[in-house]
């Protein structure tokens, strides 16, 4: 067993305590590459850290890791952790286990003074045609996929909240730039009062060989392809799509019958690949929405009082102050259709929260435009963001 301790600091100007969080990640050791094995281990282990902190899976990629030597690597590390020490190291069957800890300052964010949660529709993979049917039974497989990524979403309170799971996939990413798909995605996120939706299919399943070689007899490998997409709900138009593949050995004989949710197959290399990935999956989701302005829809106007559809749980708070939203559409001489979106001069300001919903009054009443039921409203920055759609 090795024992690893390498401390990494950076200059902080927070006047808030710290606290030391500690977590482990596994990965395997697959064509003998044990430096990509403990770089993934590693980032495992962070990232367990800061969910630990209740921190934003999106300052993951604040961390590059560069070899150093053979058997030692860095994480280069900034805000929100400030020290990182490797404190274990130990491979075993094939796989390669980290636990570190970390120096952690849960007030510090990317973008904002505090974490704002995006609101989301989480929809089923789909199981494509390329996906056959083969030992394992893969339609079983795709729902328990399905389980953990929703598992792993549902663990970043500091990022997402999830409003609504549907029970049917949509449909394929092919059509999501059409109009009518668009205007489907408007309305079911509009149902939930969601922001966006994320939506994906699994793409390849297969199986192939391992050549022998000179001390090596011939092994099963199986492959695995996700792809996940995030898309604006307000809009209905796509954010990102990404695929995540891998290959990795495949441990059981083809006669194996296996539960998908079993540990048997889960603590199995091809297991610990696909939940890195499914990992991977939602740290790239939160990388993408980490600094998008949350959005809002006015669901109750009484008198003075409007009534918008966000609130505790995503982390609004009284004297939070949100801008009103001017939408307009416009059609240019070929025919197509354009809708834009700008902020006007009303401003509200949260004066009570709930966990589904405040409620705002006008900053400057004589200055409000007119507001009605499902009108948008934008969460104003509270310090100047790195990334702002």
């Amino acid at each position: 067993m090795t024992i690893l301790r390498l401390t990494l600091a950076a200059l902080l100007t927070f006047n808030v305590q710290a606290e030391w969080y500690s977590g482990s990640g596994t990965a395997v050791i697959f064509d003998d590459n044990r430096q990509l094995a403990r770089q993934q281990a590693a980032k495992q282990a962070l990232r367990n850290v800061l969910l630990q902190g209740d921190v934003s899976l999106a300052a993951l990629q604040l961390y590059r890791q560069e070899d150093l030597a053979e058997e030692l690597f860095a994480l280069h590390s900034s805000v929100p952790v400030s020290q990182i020490v490797i404190q274990e190291e130990h491979e075993r069957d094939g796989q390669l286990s980290i636990t570190l800890k970390a120096d952690v300052w849960p007030q510090a964010n990317l973008c904002d003074d505090r974490s704002i949660a995006k609101a989301l529709v989480l929809t089923p993979f789909s199981l494509s045609a390329g996906a056959t049917q083969v030992a394992l039974g893969n339609n079983a497989l795709n729902t328990e996929i399905n389980r953990r990524f929703t598992t792993a979403v549902q663990r970043s309170p500091a990022d997402f909240l999830v409003k609504a799971i549907t029970a049917e996939p949509l449909f394929a990413p092919e059509q999501y730039q059409q109009g009518p798909a668009q205007q489907q995605l408007r309305n079911m996120a509009e149902s939930s009062q969601a922001q966006f939706i994320v939506a994906g299919r699994l793409r390849n399943l297969s199986f192939g060989r391992q050549q022998a070689g000179l001390l090596k007899k011939e092994r099963w490998v199986r492959q695995f392809a996700l792809e996940v997409s995030v898309l604006d709900g307000v809009s209905g138009r796509p954010i990102q799509s990404q695929i995540y593949q891998t290959r990795t050995l495949w441990p059981f004989a083809m006669t194996t019958e296996l539960d998908p949710a079993s540990d048997q197959l889960w603590r199995s290399d091809f297991g610990i690949e696909l939940q890195r990935l499914i990992n991977e999956a939602v740290d790239d989701i939160a990388v993408a929405l980490s600094c998008v302005r949350v959005k809002a829809q006015v669901i109750r106007v009484t008198g003075s009082s409007i009534t918008i559809s966000v609130g505790s749980r995503q982390g609004i708070k009284p004297g939070d102050t949100f801008s009103l939203l001017h939408s307009d559409s416009f059609t240019d001489s070929w025919g197509n259709s354009y809708a834009v979106t700008a902020e006007n001069d009303s401003q509200l300001e949260v004066v009570r929260v709930y966990p589904d919903h405040a409620e705002t009054r006008a900053v400057k009443s004589h200055y409000l435009a007119p507001v009605q039921v499902r009108d948008q409203v934008q969460l104003d920055s509270v310090r100047e963001r790195q990334y702002a759609n």
